[in-house]
C-alpha cells in the first residue's frame, strides 16, 4: 500500500480478490466501498481493524465471508447487498449506526447493537424463513420488500417507534401457492404509532386476497364481513345512527390496535384488475383507519379513463372529507401526480 494511503478518506474498490492482511492501516478513512470481490476475511476481523473510524460502509455482492461481523464504533450508515452466498447471520456492534441497508437472496438472522439505528430498508428475494431481527429502539422509518410482506411481517419485533412504512411484496396471485397473511391488524400491532403508511401493488394484491377469503363485502355503503366483525367509527346506518361496535379481532388472532387512529397519510399502488375487490379493500382500510387525512392513489397505467375516473368519483363520493391525491404508475413503479382530488 502506498504511503498516501495513511491519509485516505474515500476509497473504491472493485477487484477480483483482496486480502486486508498486508495492509496499512487507514484511521483517517470515513467511507469504504467494496463491490464484486471475494475478501478473504471470513468474519471481518481484519477491515475493523484497519478501517476503525468509518462513518459509511458499503459491501456489494462481496464473497468469501462466512460469519460477517462489523463492529465499527462510528460507523453512521451501512449498505450490504448479497445474491450469492447463504449466511447464516450477519452482526452489527455499531452503536452510532443511523441508516441501515440489508438486501439479500437469503436473509440471515441479523444481530444489531444499534440504539442509534433510525432508518432501516430490507429486501429479501425469498421466503425469509429462517429470517430473525432484534428490537429496535430509535427506528422511525422501515421499508420492508419480501416475496411475502405478510409473511416477513410475522419476523418482525413489536416496535412503537415506527413512524413511516413502507411494505413492498412480490405477490402474483396468478402463481402464488402461500396464502397471504397481511392484514392492517397484524400491522398495527407490530407498529401501532405509524403516521404514513405505503403499500405497492404486490402488498395491495396480498391485503386484497386475505380479505376475500375472511369474506369482506360492501352493502349499501356498508362494510360488512361475513364471518368476522370489526369496529368501524366511519360506517353508517341506513338511519344515520352509528354501527354498533364489535370485537376487534381477526382470524389470525392479531388485535387491531387503536394505532389505527394514529395513521394520517396512506399511499398505495392499485392495479384495479378487479375494480369492485379493490373498492371493497379501499373501503375495509379507510373505514378502519379513523384518523386519515390524506389519501394517496396511484391507478396502474393499463388501466382505461372510464374504469379510472369511476372509481375516483366512487372513493371521493364515499369520503368527502378526506384529502385526495391521485396519480398513475407505470413499471418499475414510476408515478407521475395528476391530480389532488379535484379533477382528472
Amino acid at each position: 500500500m502506498m504511503p498516501a494511503g495513511h491519509n485516505l478518506v474515500n476509497l473504491k474498490l472493485d477487484l477480483r480478490g483482496l486480502s486486508l492482511e498486508n495492509l496499512n492501516p487507514m484511521p483517517m478513512l470515513t467511507s469504504l466501498t467494496l463491490k464484486h470481490l471475494y475478501l478473504k476475511d471470513e468474519n471481518l476481523n481484519q477491515l475493523n481493524k484497519w478501517f476503525p473510524n468509518l462513518e459509511v460502509l458499503k459491501l456489494l455482492h462481496v464473497q468469501g465471508l462466512e460469519d460477517p461481523k462489523i463492529h465499527l464504533p462510528t460507523l453512521k450508515t451501512c449498505f450490504w447487498q448479497d445474491y450469492y452466498d447463504e449466511l447464516p447471520s450477519l452482526t452489527l456492534i455499531t452503536p452510532n449506526l443511523i441508516t441501515l441497508t440489508v438486501e439479500c437472496l437469503d436473509p440471515p438472522t441479523i444481530y444489531i447493537e444499534a440504539p442509534m439505528l433510525s432508518h432501516f430498508h430490507f429486501n429479501a428475494f425469498t421466503h425469509a424463513d429462517t429470517f430473525m431481527v432484534p428490537k429496535f429502539e430509535n427506528l422511525k422509518t422501515l421499508w420492508l420488500q419480501a416475496i411475502h410482506i405478510g409473511f416477513l411481517l410475522s419476523k418482525f419485533p413489536f416496535t412503537k417507534t415506527v413512524e413511516t412504512l413502507t411494505l413492498y411484496s412480490k405477490y402474483k396471485p396468478s402463481r402464488e401457492y402461500r396464502d397471504p397473511e397481511f392484514t392492517l391488524g397484524k400491522v398495527f400491532s407490530l407498529f401501532p404509532n405509524v403516521t404514513s403508511l405505503c403499500i405497492n401493488s404486490g402488498a395491495w394484491f396480498e391485503l386484497e386476497a386475505c380479505l376475500k377469503r375472511q369474506g369482506w363485502e360492501i352493502s349499501d355503503g356498508r362494510k360488512e364481513p361475513k364471518t368476522t366483525i370489526y369496529q368501524c367509527s366511519r360506517c353508517l346506518s341506513s338511519s344515520g345512527a352509528w354501527l354498533e361496535s364489535k370485537s376487534r379481532w381477526n382470524p389470525h388472532g392479531w388485535e387491531i390496535l387503536d394505532g389505527m387512529k394514529s395513521l394520517k397519510r396512506i399511499c398505495a399502488y392499485l392495479m384495479l384488475v378487479d375494480p369492485l375487490s379493490t373498492f371493497q379493500t379501499v373501503a375495509c382500510v379507510l373505514d378502519q383507519c379513523v384518523g386519515l387525512s390524506k389519501v394517496s392513489l396511484l391507478i396502474h397505467s393499463d388501466v382505461t379513463g372510464p374504469v379510472l375516473e369511476s372509481f375516483r368519483c366512487k372513493c371521493m363520493d364515499r369520503w368527502p372529507e378526506l384529502k385526495w391525491r391521485w396519480g398513475i404508475w407505470t413499471k418499475h413503479n414510476k408515478y407521475i401526480w395528476i391530480t389532488d382530488g379535484s379533477s382528472i
